[in-house]
């Protein structure tokens, strides 16, 4: 009786978790609804690549003028050195030789 009354308990903490769980990502619009926008272009050249083992990376650079002609979002950056520019997108695929 008591293995079956503990089982019972059990089994209702992990629906409340998982209720729990797929609240919180549906209010945080994880999965579907938020996808990645990915550049299907490919940068010239990035020394500091974040590569994920998806096939999509960024590539971390800042450059003292604009960026890749390639890059659809360019965000300027302020640095001790002044302003510079780094693209956020994420492109599918490898990342390209070091500059």
């Amino acid at each position: 009786m008591k293995s079956s009354t503990l089982l019972v308990i059990l089994v209702l903490q992990a629906a409340l978790i998982m209720g729990i769980f797929a609240a919180v990502a549906k209010e945080n619009a994880v999965g579907e609804n938020k996808a990645i926008d990915i550049n299907p272009g490919q940068l010239k050249c990035c020394t500091n690549c974040n590569f994920s083992f998806s096939g999509l990376y960024t590539c971390d650079d800042l450059v003292a003028k604009k960026c890749d002609p390639v890059c659809k979002k360019c965000v300027a950056v302020q640095t001790k050195a002044g302003k510079k520019y780094k693209c956020t997108d994420t492109f599918l695929g490898m990342c390209g030789p070091k500059c």
